[in-house]
């Protein structure tokens, strides 16, 4: 058991970090939308062929009908924005703004969900994080860099969706399997995104993308399919089933050190100083906001009868 809770988190923690410079190279040749698309579709088949051999496929309409309104927020929205916006900034600093997601999460779970009651610390979190967001992308309207300024911005669009999606989840009616829900997510998502990727007239640009998939982006695609979609994310569902959920969401202030060490190591990226600091307050304010988190205490059913 032991051994496998390493692994587990071994795999939120490098291979979900890995997953942001994997990107990176996929989209240097490929379309984003079409790029992101191939991604999910393929995982969601995946995913939902072994749900099926396992006897887990079993799902109502209105259960399929609450993980595609995921698959459109969480996937297609989502990575449709991160997807694009790695054309433009580096994997570090990509994974740095999804980084934010606890925060936001925590954000709505205080003033829309009413679950969480706020501290000094959590509301320190905060403002830590949407600090380090503002100084990450001044850096760049400071030294001209507007196309990244604004790509930052839509990578920060797509963490709002994901967090609203997480939120919106727990009111949803879900398949009862995990890998169901995720399958029909992933592959609704990568459905969506194929008709974004239409839209937008990516598909005439396909062939001449495909005739430069170099060994290199080969790897990287099948990493995200099989390494960062399909076993980070078994990992994380079982660790869910086994561990605190304080501690598994630690992937969230691990994953930007290593997607930074990755994109400096393999990527050739570099930070300047303004940006090393922005990374270092977006990091400190997510790990106050995990940490300061207070659950308020369930509010008792009175009976109208």
């Amino acid at each position: 058991m032991q051994a496998r809770r390493i692994l587990a988190y071994f795999a939120i923690y490098i291979l979900w970090g890995g997953s942001f410079l994997g990107i990176r190279e996929v989209v240097s040749v490929t379309p984003p939308f079409s790029a992101a698309a191939i991604r999910f579709f393929l995982a969601g088949l995946i995913l939902l062929t072994y749900a099926q051999l396992r006897g887990l496929g079993s799902i109502t309409r209105r259960q399929w009908l609450g993980a595609a309104l995921l698959g459109l927020i969480m996937f297609a929205c989502e990575y449709a924005c991160l997807f694009w916006a790695e054309q433009r900034i580096s994997s570090g600093i990509a994974s740095v703004i999804s980084a934010t997601i606890p925060v936001w999460i925590f954000a709505g779970e205080v003033f829309l969900l009413r679950t969480q009651r706020i501290t000094a610390k959590s509301l320190a979190g905060i403002a830590l994080g949407f600090l380090g967001v503002v100084i990450l992308t001044w850096q760049s309207t400071r030294a001209g860099q507007v196309g990244s300024a604004f790509a930052m911005v839509i990578a920060l669009v797509g963490s709002f969706c994901w967090s609203g999606g997480t939120l919106l989840s727990r009111r949803l009616v879900l398949p009862a399997s995990r890998v169901t829900s995720a399958g029909w997510q992933m592959a609704t998502g990568g459905f969506l995104l194929f008709l974004l990727a239409s839209v937008t007239r990516e598909g005439h640009r396909l062939p001449a993308a495909f005739a430069h998939w170099s060994p290199r982006v080969i790897v990287a695609m099948a990493y995200l399919i099989l390494a960062a979609s399909l076993l980070a994310f078994t990992a994380y569902v079982w660790l869910l089933g086994h561990e605190p959920m304080g501690r598994v969401a630690s992937y969230a202030y691990v994953n930007p050190v290593v997607a930074l060490a990755l994109g400096a190591w393999l990527g050739n990226e570099h930070l300047t100083l303004l940006q090393v600091l922005g990374s270092v307050l977006v990091l400190a304010g997510v790990f106050a906001t995990l940490t300061g988190k207070t659950s308020l205490p369930p509010v008792p059913i009175t009976s109208t009868n």
